[in-house]
């Protein structure tokens, strides 16, 4: 079963290099470009509260602290015919009240701001359940090392794209959760239809028994998948030159808007 496993992580790896040399990212004059909106929403299948921040980027060369902008107009809408303007509930940070997060649904999210408007449009992708976490040994070196694998089942002749969020909770350090700052995402180029058994290597690096493991998975639609994968080229690990993530978002802003189904784990490292 072991064997499998091995066989399946290296091929993941492999298959994620043939990938990243057919994208193409266009090449920004960071030291000259000026502040450009960021934008971040997501809608979550099954909820009804959803949050939309903004900020402002800076220049390459000053401090990376984004503003917070504020009394931007705000509105989610969907294809059922739904629509509600956002409620500014902090500075920069937008939320909904009413508007409910369903499957196969398209979500269009609208920020005007100083004469200028943003549009962006995600539909929530068909729900791919997260059966279990199975931990793999690492075999590198240290003694219990392991790794995390997401099990889940990929449903043929759909293309289906995941995005992870990890933290830990060290048993020895007993310091609380730790996030891993990683971009972590997955397609299915490679398992259409199969049991997906790819692992996921973050900044966390590798987990000890007892540890305790959070994972969110998101299922996410293809230009979101495209924007995680242009930003994390831009990672210190990151092959291609910095530039601008592809945004699904028309105007010129920088940031996604992602509806997406969510499911959380958390589990103890056997």
């Amino acid at each position: 079963m072991k064997t499998n496993y091995l066989f399946v992580s290296i091929f993941a790896i492999v298959a994620v290099g043939i990938f990243s040399s057919c994208t193409k990212v266009i090449t920004l004059d960071l030291k000259n470009s000026d502040p450009l909106y960021v934008v971040e929403g997501e809608v979550n299948k099954g909820e009804l509260i959803h949050s939309v921040n903004i900020t402002k980027s800076v220049k390459f060369s000053e401090v990376n602290n984004f503003p917070a902008v504020s009394g931007a107009l705000v509105v989610l809408s969907d294809n059922a015919g739904n629509s509600e303007v956002l409620s500014e509930v902090s500075p920069g940070k937008y939320s909904s009240s009413s508007i409910l997060g369903v499957e196969g649904r398209a979500y269009t999210l609208s920020v005007k701001i100083e004469g200028k408007e943003f549009v962006a449009t995600s539909t929530v992708p068909q729900q791919v359940n997260l059966d279990y976490l199975y931990f793999l040994e690492g075999g590198f070196g240290g003694a219990g090392e392991k790794v995390p694998v997401p099990i889940r089942q990929d449903p043929a002749g759909i293309s289906n794209f995941y995005r992870f969020n990890m933290s830990v909770s060290r048993f020895e350090e007993n310091n609380g959760w730790e996030n891993d700052s990683t971009i972590l995402i997955q397609d299915d180029a490679f398992s259409d239809g199969l049991i997906s058994q790819q692992p996921l290597f973050g900044s966390l690096g590798f987990f000890m028994p007892n540890d305790t493991c959070k994972l969110t998975m998101m299922c996410v639609d293809k230009n979101v998948y495209k924007y995680f994968y242009s930003l994390s080229l831009n990672s210190p690990n990151g092959a291609a030159t910095p530039a601008n993530p592809v945004s699904n978002f028309s105007g010129g802003c920088l940031g996604y808007f992602t509806a997406q189904t969510k499911q959380t784990v958390t589990v103890i490292v056997p």
